[in-house]
């Protein structure tokens, strides 16, 4: 969504988020042709056969992605983290429940 203002952050959550190792990003993504994903998924094993599918956002996400890592059974799943809880983006995850293997 594009406005013709800047809109400040504001964050009415627990701020652990902002301090997490992995809470981080390139210098890359904050390049001009840029923008803001609702969504942010990512594979654990073979993305063409996911099977599992674990909806979170925050700080849960962090967790649930460490415990998979140290598991090691991490075959057919896929984290995807909400970054944006409204308007919820309905689009996004269809598009990455479609892609789940039946």
């Amino acid at each position: 969504m594009h406005r013709n203002y800047r809109k400040p952050l504001v964050i009415a959550a627990p701020k652990i988020g902002l301090k997490h190792p992995k809470s981080v990003s390139a210098i890359y993504e904050f390049a001009p042709s840029t923008r803001f994903l609702p969504t942010i998924a990512r594979d654990f094993g073979d993305a063409s056969n996911v099977q599992k599918l674990v909806l979170c956002s925050g700080k849960i996400s962090y967790d649930i992605e460490s415990a998979i890592e140290k598991k090691g059974q991490s075959h057919g799943v896929r984290v995807v983290r909400l970054e944006e809880i409204a308007p919820f983006p309905i689009h996004d995850l269809r598009h990455w429940m479609g892609s789940l293997s039946k």
